[in-house]
């Protein structure tokens, strides 16, 4: 995941946001995403908030690690975006249901003068670019 690595590159630390069904897959891709590392993190019950530079949950309010970037997966909002300095948004571009969700939440906060709002997409070989949205 491109952008969790990203994120630990900086020594920051990073909240993802799934539904509860959800948590395991993001876990297992976190651990088997490549093949010659894991993408070390914690969820639940588990003791390692003192070192897990990463945290999976389904509620933005069980965030241990105080974690200041988060990705919301699944159409999941975000009523404050107080508590972070960045926030990642992802969804299935292929879904025509996911796309209108997606185009709601950007219209709702990019309405805020204080969001900046940038929209970015992979290309076929799995680079992040900028998009228009």
């Amino acid at each position: 995941m491109q952008i969790a690595e990203k994120v630990l590159k900086n020594s920051d630390k990073l909240l993802i946001i799934a539904p509860e069904n959800e948590l395991p897959y993001w876990s297992t891709k976190l651990w088997t995403d490549k093949k010659d590392s894991f993408i070390a993190h914690g969820m639940g019950e588990d003791d390692v908030s003192d070192f897990a530079p990463i945290w999976l949950s389904s509620s933005v309010e069980d965030n241990p690690i105080n974690a200041e970037f988060i990705v919301l997966t699944n159409g999941l909002g975000l009523e404050s975006f107080s508590s972070f300095k960045r926030v990642f948004y992802l969804f299935d571009g292929s879904s025509k249901a996911a796309l209108a969700q997606a185009r709601t939440q950007w219209q709702n906060w990019s309405s805020n003068p204080q969001h900046i709002c940038r929209y970015f997409c992979q290309d076929e070989k799995g680079r992040w670019q900028a998009g228009n949205f």
